[in-house]
């Protein structure tokens, strides 16, 4: 069950308004200058929960314990959320309506493909994950955090390094932010929007690669 959907929980609305405020100031960028000014300004909040969630580890023995499990977790749901904003403002950039599902759903399929989670039965393309379901489409998102999870659970003990831990944390969150930003501004570069995410839907068996 997926207990947290940041596709559900960010404001497409305010995404929308923010990006075109921006963009007025910064009309003369190209498309990917201007992706790029976007990517960084939310990698700088990244870093800040990278930051921010790992502090409770300079605090011995229980301050340890929660930067840890706590922190990580609460690291893995902001990472989610910041990065699933950052999808989507690079997508309103390259002209894309966030008021279609369409919309929604191309940038989940983004989301998979930039993080890496083998997260569908083998073959499956973006052309196939157009006509998924939700439900399916929950199941990638289910699996892209847990790509993240796995990636945040490698550095865990890092969390635990009094202060230090605290700046590592932050520079490996924006190196993943930075990473994934590469991902995105290459695929809306080059994939201009077909209806086919707004068509009809079936669903799938979306299982973790190699099972």
């Amino acid at each position: 069950m997926l207990i947290f959907n940041p596709f559900e929980h960010v404001n497409r609305a305010d995404i929308k308004k923010r990006v075109e405020k921006l963009r007025r100031k910064k009309s003369r960028l190209t498309n990917e200058e201007f992706s790029r000014l976007l990517i960084k300004k939310k990698s700088r909040w990244c870093a800040a929960a990278g930051v921010l969630t790992a502090m409770p580890g300079t605090v011995p023995v229980l301050g340890t314990l929660i930067a840890v499990i706590l922190g990580t977790l609460l690291d893995i749901t902001a990472m989610g959320f910041f990065i699933t904003e950052m999808i989507l403002e690079v997508a309103v950039a390259h002209n894309r309506d966030l008021d279609k599902e369409g919309t929604k759903r191309e940038a989940i399929w983004v989301l998979v493909s930039a993080v890496g989670a083998g997260v569908a039965s083998k073959g499956l393309t973006g052309m196939t994950a157009r006509r998924l379901s939700s439900q399916a489409f929950g199941r990638m998102i289910e699996q892209a955090l847990l790509a993240l999870g796995i990636r945040a659970s490698q550095r865990t003990f890092l969390r635990i390094i009094p202060i230090i831990g605290m700046f590592i944390a932050g520079g490996v969150n924006i190196y993943a932010c930075n990473k994934v930003g590469d991902y995105v501004i290459k695929y809306y570069e080059e994939n201009p929007y077909v209806d086919k995410w707004d068509g009809k839907t079936i669903d799938a068996e979306v299982i973790p690669q190699g099972e």
